[in-house]
């Protein structure tokens, strides 16, 4: 399975999980929404209709489900070793009426992949509905693609449009599957027609100890910005040991019912209002 993440960068994981199981996920991840829209930062905008924020891991109930799903941790251990962590449960929520985001990646190529072609993270992409407009649009094998024409090293010029449009395949998810992808490749969330339901889809990050998300989280303990999955202290301590030494956490109450207001700090300027940074 790994030799096709670094072939193709992007593989799908077909009836992973029941219908019921995603329609659960659906409920607790709408109800995290919008207790996030109500909150100061609390989701950012990644493009017309279109959000991110971060969910609270404890109270979407499938999350242990997710993190230890039996594909994932033996890939997770395949490609980073034994000490792959978990760094992020994330949410990209699309709105009816939302545009075509710019073609892009999640992060400028590392280092390491550019010279070892080693990829050291995953993204793990967890629909809870079919889709059925809008799919997630991916251009296969174009994860170590490196040139000075990439916009803040994620961004192809628009004269490249075309051709990236001629070559990607459009996703068009089930619920029960999730999909495991490099943030290298090429991607971007189409379309959604204006009659559309708002649809869900949570992310879970997953990477090596040299990612330079877990890196720069030990460099600066108290620096916001790198990912993290926040937690209360009851929930920690429920945990299995095996599971928590692969959790890049953050402490932040002391139980679930006194968890502060979700506050989004993953920004992606380049995504606002649909519009590359310039």
């Amino acid at each position: 399975m790994s030799g096709r993440l670094h072939t193709e960068g992007l593989i799908v994981v077909q009836g992973a999980f029941s219908r019921q199981w995603a329609a659960q996920f659906d409920d607790d991840l709408a109800g995290e929404f919008m207790d996030a829209l109500r909150a100061p930062r609390g989701v950012a905008p990644r493009g017309w209709n279109r959000f991110y924020f971060e969910p609270y891991a404890e109270k979407v109930r499938g999350f242990l489900d997710l993190v230890t799903h039996p594909v994932l941790t033996a890939l997770s251990e395949e490609m980073f070793g034994p000490d792959w962590q978990v760094v992020e449960l994330g949410c990209d929520i699309p709105l009816p009426g939302a545009i075509n985001q710019p073609w892009h990646r999640d992060f400028p190529i590392p280092d390491v992949t550019r010279r070892e072609r080693r990829l050291t993270s995953i993204a793990v992409n967890v629909p809870v509905m079919d889709v059925v407009d809008g799919p997630f649009q991916a251009v296969l094998g174009t994860q170590f693609y490196d040139s000075e024409d990439l916009e803040g090293g994620m961004f192809p010029p628009d004269a490249q449009a075309a051709v990236l449009e001629a070559r990607m395949q459009s996703f068009y998810a089930k619920m029960g599957d999730f999909s495991v992808r490099t943030g290298l490749i090429l991607h971007r969330g189409s379309a959604m027609g204006i009659d559309s339901r708002m649809r869900q889809v949570a992310i879970l990050g997953i990477t090596a100890q040299e990612d330079g998300a877990v890196v720069r989280r030990r460099q600066d303990p108290a620096d916001p910005r790198p990912p993290r999955i926040r937690v209360s202290q009851g929930f920690y301590d429920s945990l299995d040991p095996e599971l928590r030494a692969h959790l890049s956490h953050e402490v932040v109450s002391d139980t679930t019912r006194t968890l502060p207001p979700h506050r989004t700090e993953h920004t992606f300027e380049g995504l606002r209002m649909g519009r590359r940074a310039s």
